[in-house]
């Protein structure tokens, strides 16, 4: 065989097989499920459902990288859910890139885009409709698709260069409930046969040999069930769900707990407030930390309705000396900054906490993982049982988690919110000084 066809073949053989170009180019050995993503690498559109953890973002880089330098005139485009997130697997491109084998066949490079001597590039860009349009790609990666907002008009700009260029779509992501994009594709991949079309299960995080079912177990207890499931598990969890079942609360209520009417010197005490606007009740809940075991237990909840704030704030000023409190949290979305000052004289640790979404998400977290984990313990309360059963969530368009109560009966959700902020007391630093107005870091 002449030296001439010696080097078609081996460039027959970069092209074909990216797993060994890669281990001998740039030292990555891919993990079996990496491999069987990598052969698969010209198949015209993918969608992998996978756990955290697994090595994909590492793997969507070299493979970039690999098409890229063994094709001509490549245009690839790596699209995340944000700037920051799409410049995760284009600094690994660029760490890959500085090795001496492949460090001249660079012709150009920014932080965002780098040029190859072959005329073949790779770009990195936010999920942004306004930011895509106009590229002519020949490969497209969505990295994290589920967690995508405004996926219909990234789609709309994107499926022009696909028609014309018969190019690859790539769809990497943790699952983000049944809705959107990734869903879509992923339901459909999984039912259609089709050798243009496949879906990948990569998932539970263990796929990866690093990872042991005990490190995962400890990861577990950081997060909520439903968490642990799409990010660890790789499960596609409903769109509408309950945020506190049944069966997550009976376990932790205690029949025999009975309500305190005074505290113990001795002991720490933290309190919840969530004030009163229109038809709702203001609701004081107060927790007790047991400094063996760091548990929660509530102690006592007054609710008041139709009260003015001057009555109220003397009332949760009689509870804090009734009660040696640590330390305390209080909504203050609504209620005007000159109520917030006056609990604040009253009290002399306060956090006044103003309920954004994000905020009420990781609230209502916190609380899921103590139950989860059966370190708060409940009354048998009925009001406060029904209330934190009642409250549902749901996932807007664009992926946004929202609360909810049911219209039927129009059941309030104030025992919820005065438990969750009492938590939030009880588990950050008391603080040394509160600015009113600041949203306070949850």
């Amino acid at each position: 065989m002449s030296a001439s066809e010696l080097q078609l073949w081996k460039r027959v053989l970069d092209i074909a097989d990216p797993v060994r170009w890669l281990a001998e180019n740039t030292q990555f050995h891919a993990w079996p499920h990496q491999q069987m993503f990598l052969q698969d690498a010209h198949t015209r559109t993918r969608v992998v459902c996978k756990s955290r953890k697994v090595g994909m973002t590492t793997t969507i880089a070299h493979e970039a990288l690999w098409k890229a330098i063994t094709n001509p005139a490549r245009r690839i485009l790596i699209i995340s859910p944000g700037l920051r997130q799409s410049r995760i697997p284009m600094d690994k491109i660029h760490h890959i890139t500085k090795l001496q084998n492949l460090a001249a066949k660079v012709a150009e490079k920014s932080r965002d885009t780098i040029q190859f001597t072959n005329a073949s590039t790779i770009t990195a860009l936010p999920n942004n409709p306004d930011r895509v349009r106009g590229y002519d790609a020949t490969d497209i990666y969505l990295d994290e698709a589920a967690h995508f907002l405004n996926d219909r008009p990234v789609m709309r700009a994107l499926e022009p260069m696909l028609i014309s260029r018969k190019g690859t779509l790539t769809l990497v992501s943790t699952p983000f409930g049944k809705r959107g994009l990734f869903w879509n594709r992923y339901q459909t991949a999984k039912l259609r046969q089709d050798p243009d079309l496949k879906a990948y299960d990569f998932k539970p995080s263990t796929l990866n040999p690093l990872i042991t079912q005990a490190e995962l177990e400890r990861e577990h207890e950081d997060y909520t069930e439903t968490e642990f499931r799409q990010e660890y598990l790789g499960e596609f969890i409903e769109e509408v769900d309950t945020c506190f079942p049944l069966d997550l609360i009976t376990p932790c209520v205690d029949n025999n707990l009975q309500p305190l009417t005074k505290g113990e010197p001795a002991k720490k005490y933290f309190m919840g407030i969530d004030l009163a606007k229109q038809r709702d009740e203001t609701v004081v809940t107060i927790l007790e930390k047991h400094p063996e075991t760091n548990n929660l237990t509530i102690r006592h909840i007054s609710a008041w309705t139709k009260m003015n704030y001057t009555e109220q704030t003397a009332r949760i000023q009689q509870l804090a000396t009734l009660f040696p409190i640590e330390n305390s949290a209080v909504d203050q979305t609504g209620v005007g900054e000159a109520v917030v000052e006056n609990l604040k004289a009253a009290l002399p640790y306060i956090q006044g906490v103003t309920f954004t979404q994000q905020v009420k998400v990781q609230l209502i977290d916190s609380t899921r993982i103590l139950l989860e984990q059966k370190k708060l313990t409940l009354p048998n309360n009925p009001k406060l049982i029904t209330q934190l059963n009642s409250l549902r969530y749901t996932f807007t368009h664009i992926g946004n988690k929202v609360f909810h109560t049911p219209e039927t009966n129009q059941p309030h959700d104030d025992y919820v919110w005065s438990l969750t902020l009492a938590i939030h007391a009880a588990l950050k630093p008391r603080p040394t000084l509160m600015i009113l107005g600041a949203k306070p870091r949850l």
